[in-house]
């Protein structure tokens, strides 16, 4: 989670220093000033939501949480199968471990960065935006999910007796093998790529490749005994909500582009849904 936090900090600089180059950039869109307000308004906004929930909000709640009752119930044969799966065929093992790598934050935040560059070589807007949010979306998963594994404490897969138990704030000192809940990889996974498919929305085969390789990252998690079934579930449903809570956030803001001929110039005020 530092990793990813520092390069996130890293980004915020590397977008900034390379948009002073582009009118449309510069106007304080992705700068550092503006970046920085808008990411703590959205922790604020993220930590109270709970003190905001809707009526409507619970035709989400309830179905997400009888499903994650459900497969809490199955945790222990899911393991069995998957983690024999993968430790008898290698093939699956090589895949299981290359595909986690996707849910690395500092993996992430590179693949952020690599989107912000396109854009800024071929100034494509959308590819910039793309990183931009992925990056931050990332982060607010990072925290998200190292606050969760402090207070549930629940013991991974591999701990002794592989019982799955919660310490609740216990253990603390005991690190990772008390973490498992909810996955930091599958939450940061499925976080980026609902970005990307809100962003490339008008073409379908980029949200189903980048939800199928969130899945397959959440998927090794179990295969590789790091994670509970219920872990990779809670971690693809927050990511997906954070994802697009930080999409939308960024959609309804006002923004200055400014432009222009050889016989005028103007400034337009786009108010973004």
């Amino acid at each position: 989670m530092k990793k990813a936090f520092l390069l996130f900090i890293h980004l915020f600089f590397f977008t900034h220093v390379f948009c002073q180059s582009s009118n449309h950039l510069a106007n304080g869109e992705f700068g550092i000033k503006n970046s920085i307000n808008s990411f703590f308004k959205e922790e604020k906004l993220i930590w109270t939501s709970p003190l905001k929930i809707k009526k409507k909000d619970w035709n989400y709640i309830l179905p997400a949480a009888a499903g994650l009752g459900i497969i809490y119930t199955i945790d222990q044969p899911v393991r069995r199968e998957l983690t024999y799966f993968n430790n008898h065929q290698s093939l699956v093992n090589t895949v299981n471990k290359n595909i986690t790598y996707l849910g690395d934050g500092a993996v992430n935040v590179g693949m952020s960065s690599l989107f912000v560059l396109n854009g800024l070589i071929f100034k494509n807007h959308k590819s910039i935006e793309t990183g931009y949010l992925s990056s931050k979306a990332i982060v607010h998963a990072g925290i998200v999910v190292f606050v969760l594994k402090t207070i549930t404490g629940r013991e991974r897969p591999f701990y002794t007796d592989h019982q799955g138990r919660f310490h609740l704030f216990n253990r603390l000192e005991e690190g990772s093998a008390f973490h498992s809940f909810p996955s930091g990889h599958t939450i940061t996974a499925f976080s980026m790529a609902t970005v990307i498919a809100k962003e490339y929305r008008d073409k379908k085969w980029v949200g189903i490749t980048s939800y199928g390789l969130a899945s397959l990252v959440g998927i090794s998690r179990i295969g590789l005994d790091k994670h509970w079934a219920s872990d990779v579930f809670i971690g693809s449903i927050l990511g997906y909500a954070i994802g697009n809570f930080t999409f939308n956030q960024h959609q309804s803001k006002l923004h200055l582009f400014p432009s222009a001929t050889t016989s005028k110039a103007s400034i337009n005020l786009i108010k973004q849904f």
